[in-house]
């Protein structure tokens, strides 16, 4: 028996955030949806769209810091009513999203219409919206079922790449704290990325994300490391 494609138990589930309550100091990741993107057209001309990243999260930042120079996306735009079940050339965007009005409403981003941006392209833009773990999950199964027919299950996909969804939260909470210290959002990153690599491959903070067991000694550590930093600061004014 085919195994069925999967779907959120309330459309919510599937957004971190959404319009004005997206976190400026949230790393760019995967699914994320940015509107008023100037992307070229065949012809050579531009065209302003609504844009869902679709690279995976390690694929984003080649040198773990900075955006690679062409990314991946799919159009978004409103889209008829339609099974989760089927469909699998598009990631269904219900509300609360912008712009989707309910059933009759549902925007979606969609695999058979993709660009490449540049980072730049995007920072010209605007982001409007951040999928929830599951989001991703949902999305990158339903992109794998459009391009391959092979259902893969959320789960597999949540174990192979918690460890990166850990390590944005993590960066969100740090340039936040790092913020109200004064801490431009660049330098807040740089800060949070060295931190998570001190130490031996396979015993690094960012290694250690990926087991459950570990998660809450990194986060323990990482508040009591940015105290630290704070007090510093202010001893030293």
């Amino acid at each position: 028996m085919a195994q069925e494609l999967e779907k959120p138990n309330i459309p919510a589930e599937i957004y971190h955030a959404l319009g004005d309550d997206v976190n400026p100091a949230r790393p760019t990741l995967t699914g994320d949806i940015f509107e008023n993107v100037a992307v070229a057209n065949t012809d050579g001309t531009f065209t302003t769209r609504s844009v869902m990243i679709l690279d995976h999260p390690c694929s984003l930042r080649p040198d773990g810091l900075n955006l690679a120079p062409r990314l991946l996306t799919a159009e978004v735009q409103p889209a008829r009513k339609g099974s989760w079940k089927g469909n699998y050339n598009k990631m269904f965007l219900p509300a609360p999203f912008p712009g989707a009005g309910g059933e009759e409403g549902l925007c979606a981003a969609f695999f058979d219409v993709s660009f490449h941006v540049s980072p730049e392209q995007l920072d010209a833009g605007a982001r409007i919206a951040c999928l929830s773990p599951l989001g991703i999950n949902l999305m990158l199964q339903r992109r794998v079922k459009h391009f391959s027919r092979v259902t893969v299950k959320t789960f597999d996909f949540m174990e192979a790449n918690v460890g990166v969804y850990e390590e944005a939260d993590i960066l969100e909470d740090w340039c936040m704290f790092r913020e109200d210290d004064g801490i431009k959002t660049l330098d807040a990153v740089a800060e949070c990325i060295q931190w998570l690599r001190e130490g031996a491959p396979g015993n690094r903070r960012q290694d250690l994300l990926k087991d459950s067991q570990q998660r809450s000694t990194v986060r323990q550590q990482m508040r009591a490391h940015l105290k630290e930093q704070r007090e510093l600061s202010r001893a030293s004014q």
